[in-house]
């Protein structure tokens, strides 16, 4: 998540590169479910766009189609090769795209990031919306952009409860495989006063919980921008309430912007209650994590403490 990090799209202005793009682009897969763009209808309602319940057990049927990919680029031949030392699959056209786009070859990185978007990836979803918000490589198009975002937040979540289910089958497994535990560890167990952690357990942890942060981390990213699109008018009609609504939702997740923005409209009062007791307590997890905040001693006073 490195490229991520180092990039915070909300507040990003990329211009398109005049390099002349090109490359050999594998072409999206037979599942696309739309051609061309989408176009998003906003009913003045204010209410916050339908997304799934992260701790929902149940799989609700998809929405939102995926995308279809952009045709490709009439300079894609002449486009910068891609490095042949391996730090970039050939075969991945979300990798391709990343590096494109930090060569900021940005009409390239946006038909790969298309392509890996029409094959469902949360991340290549979340990439093509923000090229589309910002025009990078492909026409802007904010309405659309909001659209990809749901999508990309809708797959991370059937992600996260795919890892769920997969880790519960393997806690499941390693509890079954307890009464064949040498008796020497059951003794121990014993004697120590607790259970002892099942060895397909860890096996287990070490397997599924790095799915689940990838796809936390893909949620988080695009439910911070469906917030930010919210509190700028991106394709949509500014809203503060639904803005602070999906802020808290992405906070909630371990966001540490997420955390100080809608602190400070707990600060503010803006689309929420003004409550000064719930901003510190979200500055603080933000300065937990390692948010470095100026002349905020106020957020420890005792009176804030939960």
């Amino acid at each position: 998540m490195g490229f991520f990090k180092s990039h915070r799209f909300s507040h990003s202005s990329a211009s398109s590169s005049g390099t002349t793009p090109g490359a050999a682009a594998p072409g999206p897969t037979d599942h696309q479910h739309s051609r061309g763009h989408f176009h998003f209808h906003h009913h003045n309602n204010q209410s916050p766009l339908p997304l799934f319940d992260p701790s929902s057990s149940q799989q609700s049927p998809s929405v939102l189609p995926l995308p279809a990919p952009l045709p490709p680029p009439r300079t894609l031949q002449s486009a910068p090769p891609i490095p042949a030392d391996s730090s970039v699959d050939p075969t991945d056209p979300l990798q391709i795209a990343i590096f494109y786009h930090e060569q900021n070859v940005l009409e390239v990185a946006a038909y790969y990031f298309s392509v890996a978007a029409a094959r469902g990836h949360p991340i290549g979803l979340f990439m093509y919306a923000m090229s589309m918000r910002h025009g990078w490589g492909c026409v802007k198009d904010e309405e659309g952009a909001v659209r990809l975002l749901q999508k990309a937040a809708e797959t991370a979540v059937i992600d996260l409860n795919q890892g769920a289910a997969m880790t519960a089958a393997a806690a499941a497994a390693a509890a079954a495989a307890v009464p064949q535990a040498a008796p020497a560890a059951a003794m121990s167990s014993s004697l120590s006063g607790h259970d002892a952690p099942a060895a397909g357990a860890a096996a287990a942890d070490d397997t599924a919980n790095p799915l689940k942060a990838i796809a936390t981390a893909e949620l988080t990213l695009a439910i911070y921008e469906l917030a930010m699109s919210f509190k700028q008018g991106w394709g949509v009609p500014k809203s503060k309430t639904t803005a602070a609504y999906y802020m808290t939702i992405a906070a909630q997740l371990g966001d540490v912007d997420a955390q100080q923005e809608i602190a400070e409209c707990y600060l503010r009062g803006d689309g929420v209650k003004r409550d000064k007791k719930a901003a510190a307590q979200w500055f603080r997890k933000a300065e937990r994590q390692g948010a470095h905040m100026v002349s905020m001693q106020w957020i420890w006073k005792t009176k804030y403490d939960p």
